[in-house]
């Protein structure tokens, strides 16, 4: 037998659930198979063959990005179609060298949102509970509002309950508390919006929803979740988190302070039992998302209105269904939900139609979730996640963005439902009409705010959903004229191709419902792009990773080759400016100036590139240069200043929690000179003054520990 604690051991499990297997052993849980393929050889054998290279390329990653991000230990796990795999790396508990499985138990943090969703749907299926009823009907102890509040818009987060009001206090709970204690915390607040008004984020939000199961079911939160959830599925490792209790495989969570890393500091997460209180594996994650896809806990019909977009009163989608995130890629319908809090950092993401999920957890707080995610879907489905289109002109920026709106939200929609979102002539002629108007040259030159609104409003009710009709409407005439195996390929071509090849359609069939084609001036453009597209956007970069530990200079100079002379290409800017980032945190500062300078020589009127080549300054000391590339990159940004005010402080803060105040503050000077009247830059360096000033007192009762006023400080800015 393998020792344990080895590497394969302990990290790594591979199998395949055979069509036959299935028939024969119906009767063994999906927890089942886990234990079998890690103590009986003769299933695990044979079994690597499914996806070997893509698994050993993302292993080889995962290690790498682990190491540029100092996570302490990480798991992951996969299914796509009948093939599972999970395996955990590094350590979650680096103390007493712990090594992190696919067993270890994180905090779900906001993951947990999610299944409170399902667990009040599950109530309504019940009769229990009424979407539309008011709140106080469950939770009779809930204060009364200005507005009435329904779990509905509880659950999309439009029930215009307060987020976290005082972090410094909410967010550091160290005693227990019930559910009514839970939500004493809040119970006082004013609503911060009217409910349907405003898409506001909020975990108590979710911990009211968790009373009103408490109250509908009449039983505790945890136990229904148990009862109904849990036991259900076979997430046997899935538990309320109480610190009192034996948890088995509990990971230690960890922070990075002043450029450390330290343990995390201990919250009692009681308090949010509801919104994030729960802890489990990446394996019984993906038992969940299997139970879901396969309606064990919740009927076809209440699992789809989970995962439809909500809207405010205004007609505009929130992108955020019934405790899920709402957001295609490359024309797939795609839910995800992300967990952060002390200790952890968690990512489910799913991709119901095409049998896929990932699971992932690490016990750092901070790095970047996604960059393991998208790494693992770009190996598994060959497809780079939304790579979008570098373009100089303002104007055909947004031109492509409107087509990229309707290819990603209409495809989307004819792959989820296998229909168009509408079939109505009329209807069509109209939606048709909307997107030409809205996708019209002159009238960005004209009023290019004006028009850009019109644009950004074309997938939502406020815009009647034109471009998800014209989306839908065009993938099912593709369909029909080339057959169905051609929408994978637009999965990995994207919008240029999909509308080109719509476009060769229309001309064999110009008499042929003229109102639902393109205008002609979409379709001389679409035309002239599709050439640049096909030479650019090729399996070298729709393959390629962009990382710190790659091989930048060669990929720079493939990368200047490819694009030279094109007018539309790949836009990896944010990926260079992640690297750029993670190499200043890292201190080496000239490669990461060196990154800055070859997005910005790729693409030279990209907000992005600039913006990036001044953070790059700044953490050189290069105060000037880093203020003149801030104002090139103001100059292309085509959105408001606060925006990229946001931007600049949150970059800023990021080098703050690394340690390097001076680069910091540097970068918010230059922006402060640039926007003087932009309140996130001033907030953003009254941070860093007060990291400073806790710095100072330290030195202080460093030099003299008995110093009382430097002590007294240093408890109140602490």
């Amino acid at each position: 037998m393998t020792p344990p604690g080895s590497d394969n051991y302990l990290q790594s499990i591979y199998w395949r659930r055979k069509t036959v297997m299935k028939r024969s052993v119906c009767r063994f849980s999906f927890a089942t198979l886990v234990v079998l393929s890690l103590t009986c050889p003769s299933l695990r054998a044979g079994q690597t063959d499914t996806y070997s290279a893509e698994i050993k390329a993302f292993e080889q990653f995962v290690r790498q990005q682990m190491e540029v991000d100092r996570i302490p230990g990480l798991s992951v796990a996969f299914m796509k179609d009948d093939f599972l795999w999970a395996r955990g790396f590094g350590y979650a508990d680096l103390e007493n060298k712990t090594p992190a499985t696919e067993r270890s138990s994180y905090r779900l943090a906001s993951n947990t949102k999610s299944m409170t969703a399902v667990a009040i749907l599950q109530l309504v299926e019940k009769g229990k509970v009424d979407l539309g009823a008011e709140v106080q009907k469950y939770v009779p102890y809930f204060p009364w509002k200005r507005w009435p509040v329904t779990p509905r818009e509880l659950l999309g987060h439009l029930g215009g309950v307060s987020h976290y009001k005082d972090y410094d206090v909410e967010g550091h709970i160290k005693t227990h508390k019930d559910t009514r204690d839970a939500l004493a915390i809040f119970a006082d607040f004013d609503l911060v919006a009217e409910p349907g008004a405003k898409y506001e984020y909020s975990s108590y939000g979710y911990n009211l929803l968790g009373a009103v199961v408490e109250g509908a079911a009449k039983q505790p939160f945890g136990d229904y979740m148990r009862e109904h959830l849990w036991k259900p599925l076979g997430m046997h490792d899935t538990h309320m988190d109480d610190p009192d209790h034996i948890i088995p495989y509990r990971v230690q969570g960890y922070r990075i302070l002043d450029g450390k890393l330290k343990n995390s500091e201990y919250v009692d997460i009681s308090s949010r039992f509801a919104a994030g209180g729960t802890r489990s594996t990446v394996v019984d994650l993906l038992k969940y998302a299997t139970g879901l896809d396969a309606h064990k806990v919740l009927s076809p019909e209440s699992t789809d209105v989970m995962y439809i977009s909500l809207a405010t009163n205004e007609g505009r989608f929130t992108d955020y269904g019934l405790g899920w995130v709402i957001s295609p890629v490359n024309g797939r319908f795609h839910v995800f939900h992300t967990g952060g809090q002390p200790e952890t950092r968690t990512l489910l993401v799913r991709f119901p139609k095409d049998k896929f999920a990932i699971a992932l957890a690490y016990n750092l707080e901070g790095a970047n979730l996604h960059v393991y995610s998208h790494r693992l879907v770009q190996l598994v489905s060959d497809e780079a996640w939304n790579v979008p289109a570098y373009v100089s002109d303002k104007v055909d920026a947004a031109l492509y963005g409107g087509i990229s709106e309707a290819f990603n939200y209409g495809l989307c929609y004819f792959t989820r439902y296998e229909k168009p979102r509408s079939t109505d002539s009329a209807d069509l002629d109209k939606a048709f009409a909307t997107f030409n108007f809205c996708l019209s040259r002159k009238a960005l030159e004209s009023n290019y705010k004006e028009a850009r609104k019109r644009i950004a409003e074309g997938r939502h009710p406020v815009g009647e959903e034109a471009f998800v009709k014209v989306g839908s409407y065009v993938a099912m005439k593709l369909q029909e004229a080339m057959g169905p195996e051609r929408i994978d390929v637009y999965h990995k071509r994207g919008a240029i191709e999909f509308f080109s090849d719509y476009v060769k359609i229309c001309k064999k069939n110009r008499n042929d419902r003229p109102g639902l084609h393109l205008s002609e001036g979409l379709e001389k453009l679409v035309g002239r792009w599709s050439d640049d597209w096909d030479k650019t956007w090729n399996e070298y970069t729709r393959r390629l990773a962009i990382t710190s530990f790659a091989d930048l200079t060669n990929i720079g100079g493939r990368l200047k080759k490819l694009f030279e002379g094109r007018e539309i290409y790949p836009d990896f800017t944010p990926e260079f400016a992640r690297v750029t980032g993670e190499l200043a945190m890292n201190g080496d500062i000239k490669a990461s100036l060196g990154v800055a300078m070859l997005s910005a020589g790729l693409y030279p009127r990209s907000c992005t590139a600039h913006l990036t080549m001044a953070t790059a300054r700044a953490c050189l000391g290069e105060k000037d240069k880093a203020r003149a590339a801030l104002k090139r990159a103001l100059e292309l940004h085509w959105d408001e200043p606060r925006v990229l005010a946001e931007r600049v402080s949150k970059d800023a803060l990021n080098l703050r929690e690394n340690g390097r105040l001076d680069e910091a503050m540097a970068l918010l000077e230059a922006a402060a000179g640039l926007l003087p009247k932009e309140p996130a830059l001033y907030d953003s360096m009254a941070e860093i003054y007060v990291k400073k000033g806790e710095q100072l007192y330290r030195k202080v009762l460093e030099a003299d520990p008995g110093h009382e006023h430097a002590r007294k400080m240093l408890k109140k800015l602490e």
